[in-house]
């Protein structure tokens, strides 16, 4: 069907010129659209997380681990227990760090709060540096 300048498409005619490929392709994006508003109207934001090949067996792991008797979980569901399971848990750890014994001020915060990025950065006896070391020296040694 050839259409001139004058004549204009009309939604029904639109519709007959359609294949069923694009009324799938069409139904389908509008499906993804509806998808994409609820979860922004819910709260829900989506972002991609690298994980290298150790990472993904350890969090296959956990996803079994917390499911046992039953199915694992999928891999975003086991990173939210986690995150709901360590905040949880996060003013215990707090109350078990207590303070520095440098700078006196309360951790895991310690300098940070008094400084960006800590004020004794750097000196042996700042929490922060201690742990900074003690982190690095952890992960390089489970992460070979």
């Amino acid at each position: 069907m050839n259409y001139t300048k004058r004549e204009s498409i009309k939604t029904s005619d639109l519709s007959r010129l359609m294949t069923t490929n694009d009324k799938k392709r069409e139904q389908a994006r509008k499906r993804a659209q509806r998808l994409r508003n609820k979860r922004k109207t819910n709260g829900v934001t989506s972002f991609p997380l690298p994980l290298n090949n150790m990472e993904i067996e350890r969090l296959n792991e956990i996803c079994k681990f917390f499911s046992y008797p039953n199915a694992a979980c999928d891999n975003a569901e086991a990173l939210q227990l986690m995150i709901h399971r360590i905040h949880g848990e996060m003013e215990q750890i707090k109350q078990s760090l207590g303070t520095c014994l440098h700078c006196g001020e309360s951790l895991p915060e310690g300098c940070a709060k008094l400084k960006a990025g800590g004020l004794f950065k750097g000196d042996a006896r700042c929490w922060h540096t201690m742990n900074r070391v003690r982190l690095a020296n952890f992960v390089s040694t489970t992460c070979q």
